[in-house]
């Protein structure tokens, strides 16, 4: 009885392989869904229906994206990862879902290195901190000297405790050894109205937000925090060249599948991935959007995950994180 149970659940393992194997090798054969923990309408909303569209034609069917806001990215990726590992629902997934709920939401809901594998990075999208004029900071040296010389006396607004527009002023302290005062507000454009209006002092917003008040003179541009000047700032400099590592890549985003999916459809994903980043359409858009491409390998998303959160545990140290 024991040898024909053994020889059952062989045969039953094998005929599985083989199921999953051709099921592979028909892969697509009904329209796809990409979760997305963003509201319809923004940046991350966009490029999530840029490359839905384009990947969709490359493999035949089309790609449908979900918007499921809400709890941090939290609800997106538990609706993905409630559906079965066959590569017909994807997640678009950046720094706060795969990195950042670790530190605000304990304990978390899902476990983004064990839950998801890679399919793909797609773009970066470059942070820029800024002041407003009645500071009188014209460079970061500027707000540095003011920092050092009076600890906590300057305030930052961000997007919330523990966002990345948090976690990036803490990181950026922590290597210069300033202090200032942490105000969180709800949401990116509440942050920057209040730097803008004089109610805090400084901010790191991402660079598409904060730039049409830089150019109307509301806010002061002070550092770059990406990998390499942007042509609309051209004399502000990146903090790599100020001495500050780590700010090269912080807003990443992608796309995840649940783990478990075939290989063969993750090669098949990644594959239209590239050629929709090698699109010169695709340049233009993300260009105007002030994001960069972000072409890598298929493994680079979980590769980015675990080094960035060995990066935020060292830069957030013990902070209260807690969103609540």
């Amino acid at each position: 009885m024991k040898i024909y149970s053994k020889i059952s659940a062989l045969i039953g393992a094998a005929a599985l392989a083989t199921a999953t194997l051709a099921h592979a090798d028909n892969w697509p054969a009904r329209p796809l869904k990409l979760i997305v923990s963003q509201g319809a309408g923004g940046s991350t909303d966009t490029i999530a229906r840029t490359w839905a569209e384009h990947v969709g034609r490359t493999i035949g069917q089309p790609i449908v994206v979900e918007n499921r806001p809400g709890a941090g990215g939290i609800i997106a990726a538990q609706a993905t990862l409630a559906q079965p590992a066959d590569g017909y629902t994807l997640f678009m997934a950046g720094v706060s879902q795969m990195v950042l709920n670790k530190f605000v939401y304990k304990p978390l809901a899902y476990d983004p290195d064990k839950d998801f594998v890679g399919v793909a990075t797609l773009s970066v999208v470059p942070f820029v901190l800024v002041a407003n004029p009645a500071t009188g900071f014209k460079s970061f040296d500027d707000l540095k000297k003011a920092a050092l010389a009076r600890p906590d006396h300057l305030n930052f607004a961000s997007s919330g405790r523990g966002n990345s527009t948090h976690l990036v002023v803490e990181l950026l302290q922590k290597q210069t050894g300033i202090r200032m005062s942490h105000i969180p507000y709800r949401g990116e454009t509440d942050g920057v109205v209040a730097t803008a209006s004089g109610s805090t002092d400084v901010m790191a917003p991402t660079l598409s937000t904060a730039l049409p008040l830089i150019k109307s003179g509301k806010l002061v541009p002070l550092l770059l925090l990406s990998k390499q000047r942007n042509p609309d700032l051209p004399d502000v400099p990146t903090a790599k060249e100020l001495g500050m590592d780590g700010f090269d890549d912080i807003g990443w985003a992608g796309i995840a599948a649940k783990t478990g999916t075939p290989p063969e459809v993750l090669e098949k994903l990644h594959a239209a991935t590239n050629a929709f980043l090698d699109d010169p359409a695709t340049a233009a858009k993300f260009q105007s959007m002030q994001t960069q491409i972000l072409k890598t390998g298929q493994e680079a998303l979980m590769r980015y995950t675990a080094r960035d959160t060995i990066k935020w545990r060292d830069a957030i140290g013990n902070l209260e994180l807690s969103p609540n």
